[in-house]
């Protein structure tokens, strides 16, 4: 038997994968961390991952890709084409229905990392902050003197008229003088 074959059929060895998704070592098993998956290992000690669990790194992959990070993934969102298992899942019992719920009632905050949690909320927050303000500058670029309301168009001609006044210190020191000169 070869080492390559020594694995279960279906089984994915770690080098196949790490090619497949065109990642290094280091970014492979901090995806098997962030998953919490354990590498089975053959009859001669080589590593593999099931297909189950390779799906699993698949999904986490194009999850960094799109988002370029691993938090805000959950193994809950992928979805599985295979449906041979429906009449299982059907036959789950109700604690096992209860494993999937959302928040467990007991101790909520254990299956959260609250590190990612407020990074995530600090990110959504600066998306909801930024964003008013970019689409305003966009709209702002693209408008002219006719899209303004009228007090703002009276604002900025009394600005140009203030910053290019129709009387200068000298033209009215000239007026003043003349004034004085004739008697007036």
């Amino acid at each position: 038997m070869s080492k390559q074959n020594s694995a279960p059929s279906g089984a994915i060895r770690p080098e196949t994968l790490m090619s497949e998704l065109n990642i290094k070592k280091d970014a492979y098993y901090k995806d098997l961390n962030h998953l919490k998956i354990e590498a089975q290992h053959d009859s001669e000690g080589k590593a593999y991952l099931t297909l189950e669990q390779a799906d699993q790194v698949r999904a986490l992959r194009s999850h960094v890709k799109k988002t370029g990070k691993r938090s805000g993934f959950s193994n809950n969102s992928i979805v599985k084409a295979d449906d041979s298992n429906l009449a299982k899942e059907s036959q789950a019992t109700t604690s096992e229905i209860e494993a999937d719920v959302y928040v467990q009632p007991e101790n909520p905050t254990d299956q959260f990392d609250p590190d990612d949690l407020v990074r995530s909320a600090a990110e959504l927050k600066t998306y909801k902050m930024a964003m008013p303000h970019l689409v305003i500058t966009a709209l702002a670029d693209k408008m002219g003197w006719d899209d303004l309301p009228e007090d703002l168009q009276q604002k900025i001609t009394d600005a140009e008229e203030a910053a290019n006044p129709k009387y200068t210190p000298a033209s009215i020191a000239d007026t003043v003088l003349a004034q004085y000169r004739s008697g007036s």
